[in-house]
């Protein structure tokens, strides 16, 4: 029995298990178990870490800033007027020509007479008639030799007589073709010898003086706007020329959704055309903003918009703000108070409540890369 169970294969067998077993346990309990236990600890530790991110800041500080609304703009006349033929004929005289001054009232145009002068006159002499037979006729009956019920119809038939020639009258001055208002004369489509009907453009006076600029404003800057607010009109060349807010419409455009706007500019000495392109820029009353880069703005996981900055304990913290005024380079925003930290490299890289590393954008120490 004893020999069966010492057979050379058992033997090998168990020395075989004998010498893994050995060896394992030299694995678990060794130095080089100590050191792969201390390298697995140190590499917990180090994941246990959170990497702080350098970031760049820039001081931006909250002041009162005088917002301003631009506006694309044309300048157009106040007043401006046609002098139109109120009666029929033919054009004799022509007092005016285009750049002329004139004033309302002034005679612009003749016409033919057309036999308006000749119906005045018999008009009068019938007025004359009238008159006459009334006074003939008061004179019996204040005598009692004419019956007093004559007196009306005598009365009427005067007054009849004086409406005709004042219908004659205006109709004879008809011929005068008058200024309606006082302007610069821009266009004459008429000449001497032509024939003309009531209602047909002999000449159009326009007003320079005051001249307005027009111009559109958006759904959202149309409450910033109204009546009296100063603005200052720039033109193509450069100038520039104080108005005011004249008129803000209410009444939005069916295409664009603008309302239009008017400032009103003194022009007494025509300085300004009729249809010039220029730049109205509306000034606002001043609110309390803060200046940050165009390039800080973020959104928040919710979708508001904002600005990361460092605290005082160097750790990363959300604002909301809201644009009141866009630059080409920075933006003027409310929701700021005092002097922040505004994170204008590296803000995509951190979120609220990460420790950074600030440093001064100026030093341009700072990559933009996120941590590795």
């Amino acid at each position: 029995m004893a020999s069966g169970f010492l057979r050379p294969s058992r033997l090998i067998a168990i020395v075989l298990v004998v010498v893994a077993a050995a060896w394992i346990a030299s694995g678990v309990l060794g130095p080089h178990a100590q050191e792969s236990a201390g390298e697995t600890a140190t590499g917990q530790t180090s994941a246990s870490q959170v990497p702080i991110q350098r970031v760049a800041v820039q001081v931006a500080t909250a002041e009162q800033h005088q917002r301003q609304v631009v506006l694309s703009c044309v300048t157009k006349a106040d007043h401006r007027a046609q002098a139109v033929a109120r009666g029929a004929g033919v054009i004799i005289q022509l007092l005016v020509a285009r750049g002329d001054t004139i004033k309302a009232g002034d005679p612009v145009a003749y016409l033919s007479d057309e036999g308006r002068q000749a119906a005045l006159l018999q008009a009068q002499a019938l007025l004359e008639q009238r008159r006459a037979e009334y006074q003939a006729n008061k004179q019996l009956i204040e005598q009692g030799n004419a019956p007093k019920n004559q007196l009306p119809a005598l009365e009427a038939a005067v007054a009849a007589a004086k409406a005709a020639v004042a219908s004659a009258q205006a109709e004879a001055d008809k011929t005068m073709i008058k200024s309606p208002i006082s302007g610069v004369v821009d266009a004459v489509p008429v000449q001497v010898g032509q024939a003309v009907q009531v209602g047909d453009k002999i000449a159009a006076i326009v007003d320079p003086d005051p001249m307005l600029a027009v111009g559109a404003v958006s759904e959202s800057r149309r409450s910033s706007l109204e009546a009296g607010q100063p603005a200052s009109v720039r033109f193509i060349d450069g100038s520039r020329v104080a108005g005011v807010v004249d008129f803000v419409g209410v009444s939005a455009d069916a295409a664009t959704r603008t309302y239009p706007v008017e400032a009103k500019m003194h022009n007494a000495d025509a300085a300004i055309a009729d249809g010039l392109t220029c730049e109205m820029t509306v000034t606002l009353a001043a609110i309390e903003a803060t200046a940050v880069p165009r390039s800080a703005l973020v959104f928040s996981d919710d979708g508001k918009l904002g600005v990361r900055i460092a605290d005082s304990d160097d750790k990363v913290e959300f604002k909301p703000v809201e644009i009141v005024e866009d630059g080409l380079q920075s933006v003027w925003v409310t929701g700021l108070s005092g002097s922040t930290r505004v994170i204008v490299v590296g803000q995509d890289f951190v979120k609220a409540g990460d420790p950074v590393e600030a440093v001064s954008a100026a030093a341009g120490e700072v990559s933009g890369k996120p941590p590795a």
